[in-house]
C-alpha cells in the first residue's frame, strides 16, 4: 500500500499509540496531535490523506475541528473518521452533520478500523481498486465483476458479488455488520437498521460458492470474515 498520511487527534497516549502502531503496521505514514491546537498546526503544515478525530479533547470538541476543515479549502474533501467513545445514535448523527465521513466508537475492533479507513480512501480516489484479487481460492475481477471459487466460475448476484468482494480485499480481517450495511448498502452510522439482510445475503453467497463456502466464516455477536 502507498504511504497515506494520516493524523490522528486523541489526547489518550495509549490510544494514540495503538492506532499508530496498527496503521504503520499497514503501511500508513501516522502523525499524532494530542489536542486541537496541535491537528491545526499540523494540518496548515503538511497535507493529510484522513483525519481520525476523538471528540472529547482537552482544548474543545472535535466537531469544532472538523467543521474548520470542512471550510477550508485544503481540507475539505479530505475524509474524516470520528474514533471517540461518545457512540449513542444522536452522536453519530452529529458527527456525521459536522463533516465526518465515517463514525467508529470505542472500543473498536482493529481490523475494522483499517476496513473503514481503507473504505475511506478508497471512496474518495485516492485509494484505487486493483483488477483482480487473489484470495485463497478465490478469485476476483473487479473490471469484469467476476469471480471463481478454486478456478471455477461463480455466478453472484451484484449484492452478493459486492459482499464477497469486500471480505476479500480485507485480508481475513473480521467486519461487523454495521460496517456491511454502512459500506454495501448505504445505511448512515448510527440508523439501527434490521441487520437480517446481511445475514441472508451471506446464506445466499454460501449456497454459490460450493468449496469455498467453509472459508466464509461467522464471527458469533459480531460479523464475518474471509479466510485464505
Amino acid at each position: 500500500m502507498a504511504r497515506f498520511k494520516v493524523l490522528v487527534l486523541e489526547d489518550e497516549q495509549s490510544t494514540a499509540t495503538l492506532i499508530g502502531d496498527l496503521l504503520s503496521a499497514e503501511g500508513f505514514f501516522v502523525e499524532h496531535a494530542p489536542t486541537i491546537g496541535a491537528a491545526r498546526e499540523r494540518s496548515k503544515e503538511g497535507e493529510f490523506d484522513i483525519f481520525l478525530v476523538d471528540r472529547t479533547l482537552p482544548d474543545g470538541e472535535g466537531l469544532d475541528f472538523v467543521h474548520e476543515l470542512r471550510h477550508a479549502s485544503k481540507t475539505r474533501r479530505t475524509p474524516v473518521l470520528f474514533l471517540t467513545a461518545k457512540g449513542t445514535p444522536k452522536e453519530k448523527v452529529e458527527g456525521l452533520r459536522a463533516g465526518g465521513d465515517d463514525y467508529l466508537t470505542k472500543p473498536f475492533d482493529q481490523g475494522e478500523l483499517c476496513a473503514r479507513v481503507e473504505a475511506l480512501l478508497r471512496r474518495s480516489g485516492r485509494l484505487g481498486t486493483p483488477e483482480t484479487l487473489e484470495h485463497g481460492p478465490f478469485r476476483i475481477d473487479f473490471d469484469a465483476r467476476k469471480a471463481q471459487v478454486k478456478g471455477k466460475a461463480v455466478d453472484l448476484a451484484p449484492r452478493e458479488f459486492d459482499l464477497l468482494s469486500l471480505l476479500a480485499s480485507q485480508k481475513g480481517r473480521v467486519l461487523s455488520r454495521d460496517f456491511l450495511l454502512e459500506t454495501l448498502w448505504g445505511y448512515a452510522p448510527g440508523s439501527q437498521p434490521d441487520t437480517k439482510v446481511v445475514d441472508v445475503t451471506i446464506s445466499q453467497l454460501r449456497q454459490k460458492l460450493g468449496p469455498g463456502a467453509e472459508k466464509l466464516v461467522t464471527v458469533r455477536g459480531f460479523g464475518y470474515r474471509l479466510d485464505a
